[in-house]
């Protein structure tokens, strides 16, 4: 992922990009637009916010939970962790890792066939 770092300057161009003129950008042809995929996708991500939300709120507002999920990911317990996640009542189980900084939660979903979107929930807990 490429970020602004606030040391080093930006990006200066001498000159504007240059673009071919065999293939001019006015020109193209796009095929219609779909937007059943796009739109149920969302509806499915908007789903996995709400079982973000739900996880974040529980750990925001109870610190015996939150103690005992720091605890048992420190201790690499995996299942004391997954078993924990299971009692805030989330429709998508996350996949769940962590390091010494924090813990990572990935909720995704499918569409179909299709693995359609990902919510990725990063907490820091040092």
């Amino acid at each position: 992922m490429y970020r602004y770092h606030p040391f080093y300057p930006s990006i200066q161009r001498p000159y504007p990009p240059t673009y071919s003129s065999i293939y001019p950008l006015h020109n193209r042809n796009y095929p219609p637009v779909e937007t059943k995929t796009f739109m149920s996708s969302a509806g499915k991500t908007l789903s996995l916010m709400e079982d973000a939300q739900k996880v974040l709120k529980k750990i925001n507002t109870s610190k015996e939970f939150s103690s005992k999920l720091m605890n048992a990911a420190q201790k690499s317990n995996m299942p004391e962790v997954h078993k924990l996640l299971l009692t805030v009542g989330t429709k998508v189980q996350p996949v769940v890792s962590f390091n010494p900084d924090g813990v990572h939660l990935v909720f995704d979903e499918t569409l179909g066939q299709v693995d359609c979107c990902h919510l990725i929930v990063i907490v820091r807990w040092m």
